[in-house]
């Protein structure tokens, strides 16, 4: 049976009580809120908790009033503080009533589920006391079991959740070879990781891979042994080839937007296609065998439709059949599966099939091939051909959201466009989603002048800073308030989105278009939710 440690919530403020509820239950843990401070000092003093996370101003009793008292009874329980006006007067505070930590409003799922996971400590996952870190740094915890539902991807990346509230993550690789993987970077325990961009990286032949992330959230666990042995990445991706175990913060976000990996095989001999499903279903797929050729129902739309078909065991049929799957679902993908002798090579090929693979399951090309068939047809951005200009420059892109807040992003000349990358692609969403927008071109450097006019001008400011944070290239750190030397009132309608550049003094230019892509939709939804 698995542990649920329990949680108080302490807030006279019902969005952030509901936000902790729906963050933390989804993590494993059992979430209690009150909004009356006396009384949850009461509950506080007399249950047992894993921490306590506490507004620091409320009408009945202020949070140091409550921690003062609590101190009596519980010295070591973590207590995290909430406020609404970050100083470093705040965090000093904080830490001489012996608060573990606080954290500022308004909140990223991520900030708060990193403040809980820094004050519980060894104790981290889900309430679990830690052995010391092993090679890497990587934390040893109890034994992980998948809940039920297989791997969900995206792209080669992959996800599966456990029955603890956490969710394993890896990556599906074809046909490597040993040596060619010089290194592969970890992400560390503690980091927050974001959805479509940078969990892990591999250094092949002198050149970075980046591994997106399929889901956001913060980082538990991390497994070293594929850095010792990388041919575990392919031979064993879902046992011990996986890379890092997560406290997802937006499952159902995520689970929605990663896909499973359905398909159908068509395989007339009856033994040879039971093996080739359990190849397929150790690969994270869910494999219909079809032994004889007949329409069968089509799959979602929203999912990629692939059909595997054996080349041997249909014989001079196969070509044939693959033509009226042309004419009856011609959005289907059509892999063939042949021996290296085949006679029918050429048949095939002068139908619509997308890969022709000669014996993949002997030397893994099946997870390329895979990796290729069920990624998403994704129509690139189109770049303009003028050239760039002054005016192309963005620097300030304002809009109305849905929850009627006003939110502006801001940026320094140079790292937004009106015509590629971030900027383009934000503006273009902006517009194509019907929500007003303003824009102003960009200056050379954001000043303290020119942030406190853009701040006072809006409710909220984004505002977006390239710095070297010795991550991988594109990776994604919100900083609310204290990132900023403003006065309090300003500080706390700033967030500032860091950007780990490419290359040392670069800007967003060169990141890849992946990438590039992933970031715009974390701009955008900081801008039309928050």
């Amino acid at each position: 049976m698995v542990d649920h440690p329990r949680l108080l919530v302490v807030d006279d403020d019902e969005a952030i009580l509901h936000g902790c509820r729906r963050i933390f239950s989804r993590q494993g843990y059992e979430v209690e809120t009150i909004d009356n401070a006396r009384a949850g000092l009461s509950l506080a003093t007399s249950d047992d908790y894993a921490a306590i996370l506490l507004d620091i101003e409320m009408p009945t009793m202020s949070g140091v009033e409550f921690l003062g008292q609590l101190r009596g009874r519980k010295p070591d329980l973590p207590v995290i503080f909430i406020t609404g006006y970050p100083s470093v007067s705040s965090a000093a505070l904080a830490v001489r009533l012996g608060a573990s930590d606080y954290i500022t409003k308004p909140f990223t799922p991520e900030e708060i589920t990193q403040a809980l996971q820094q004050s519980l400590g060894n104790r981290a996952l889900n309430g679990k006391k830690r052995s010391p870190a092993g090679p890497s740094g990587a934390a040893q915890a109890g034994p992980w079991a998948a809940a039920s539902g297989g791997p969900r991807f995206l792209d080669e990346s992959w996800f599966q959740s456990g029955n603890d509230g956490t969710v394993r993550v890896g990556v599906m690789l074809g046909k490597p070879v040993d040596s060619a993987i010089e290194a592969i970077r970890l992400p560390r325990i503690g980091e927050a990781v974001y959805r479509g961009l940078p969990l892990a990286g591999l250094t092949v032949q002198g050149r970075q891979r980046i591994l997106p992330s399929p889901v956001s959230g913060v980082v538990v666990e991390v497994n070293s042994a594929p850095e010792r042995s990388p041919s575990m990445l392919w031979e064993d991706p879902f046992g011990r080839g996986w890379l890092a175990s997560i406290h997802p913060t937006r499952l159902e976000e995520d689970t929605d937007y990663c896909k499973p990996r359905p398909l159908r095989l068509a395989n007339a001999d009856e033994a040879s296609g039971a093996a080739q499903a359990e190849a397929l279903t150790l690969l994270g797929c869910r494999a219909e065998v079809i032994s004889r050729w007949a329409p069968t129902p089509a799959l979602p739309d929203d999912e990629p439709c692939v059909l595997l078909v054996d080349a041997a065991s249909f014989g001079p049929r196969g070509p044939e059949l693959v033509a009226w799957v042309n004419d009856d679902e011609p959005s289907t993908r059509v892999v063939v599966i042949a021996p290296a002798t085949s006679p029918h090579e050429a048949a095939y090929r002068q139908r619509k099939i997308f890969y022709y693979a000669v014996e993949p399951f002997a030397d893994k090309e099946i997870i390329e091939v895979l990796n290729a068939a069920f990624r998403p047809r994704r129509v690139p951005s189109a770049r303009a051909r003028q050239s760039k200009t002054a005016s192309d420059s963005l620097g300030i892109i304002s809009t109305t959201n849905r929850n009627g807040k006003k939110v502006s992003l801001l940026a320094a000349r140079g790292l937004m466009s009106r015509k590629e990358g971030v900027g383009r692609r934000v503006s273009e969403q902006l517009t194509g989603r019907l929500f007003p927008m303003k824009t102003m071109p960009g200056k050379e450097v954001i000043s303290q002048a020119s942030l406190l006019a853009a701040a006072s001008a809006c409710d909220r400011l984004l505002v977006l800073v390239v710095k070297e944070m010795g991550r991988l290239s594109g990776s994604l750190a919100c900083k609310r308030g204290e990132f900023f030397s403003l006065p309090a009132e300003t500080a706390r309608k700033v967030t500032a989105l860091l950007v780990q550049p490419a290359i040392p003094g670069g800007g967003l230019n060169s990141l890849d278009d992946r990438t590039t892509a992933a970031l715009a939709e974390h701009i955008l939804a900081e801008i039309t939710t928050t």
